[in-house]
């Protein structure tokens, strides 16, 4: 049979795990502010069929549309450079002197590659969004439906052609409510996962880090990329 002082100290310990399992709410977010810029190291995993693939590197994004994206080698080595702005991907391939550029519209429909066109989606709040909603139900605005957890923060969207993206872990960045890692599935099945790392919101961002240095690159049709 349990002493007192024992069932008292199950007690405290199961009274602390179950707090542990409850997210403390956000406070300092401040309402209307949204992210125009991302900076942040990455792990991303990408799965496309049967091929899966992953690795760290960094992000970097300026709203409304333009993202760098960088896979580094577990040395340290770049591996993958991806450059985005409208509708046009810049895929250079540094070791290999290489660049594939083109429109999304180009790659296959089950792409891993062509998920990363919804990032400008991803990061848009729905209208009216803010830290404080009070309700867990799905919201219909601009044709997307919103799903949203216990502190009103979107925890899962869904567009009209069923495209989808999780939202989980939010934290207070710069004081916008930024989720520490994001899930995009596109209706064609494939995947793309990416967990910030330290994510810095709303810095100033040189133009010069979203455009490619394509001096002494041979540049083939997008079409012709074989990677993600």
């Amino acid at each position: 049979m349990l002493s007192l002082k024992t069932a008292t100290l199950l007690l405290v310990l199961l009274g602390f795990s179950a707090c542990a399992t409850v997210q403390k709410p956000l406070i300092g977010i401040i309402p209307g502010r949204e992210v125009e810029t991302l900076q942040s190291s990455i792990a991303i995993s990408v799965k496309s069929g049967e091929q899966s693939t992953g690795g760290r590197g960094f992000l970097i994004f300026k709203g409304p549309d333009r993202f760098h994206l960088v896979v580094l080698s577990p040395f340290g080595l770049t591996v993958l450079e991806l450059f985005s702005e409208d509708d046009r991907l810049t895929c250079l391939i540094p070791s290999r002197q290489t660049a594939y550029s083109g429109l999304f519209s180009e790659l296959p429909e089950a792409s891993a590659l062509k998920s990363l066109a919804m990032l400008k989606w991803v990061v848009a709040p729905p209208p009216g969004a803010g830290p404080s909603y009070g309700s867990r139900e799905p919201a219909v605005a601009s044709a997307a439906r919103f799903s949203l957890d216990d502190q009103g923060l979107v925890a899962r969207k869904v567009s009209e052609q069923g495209d989808q993206v999780e939202y989980q872990d939010y934290q207070n960045i710069n004081g916008v409510a930024f989720p520490g890692s994001i899930v995009i599935e596109s209706r064609f099945g494939a995947t793309v996962r990416i967990v910030f790392n330290e994510p810095q919101i709303n810095l100033p961002v040189d133009d010069s880090t979203l455009a490619a240095d394509m001096e002494g690159i041979r540049v083939l049709p997008l079409s012709e990329f074989k990677g993600f």
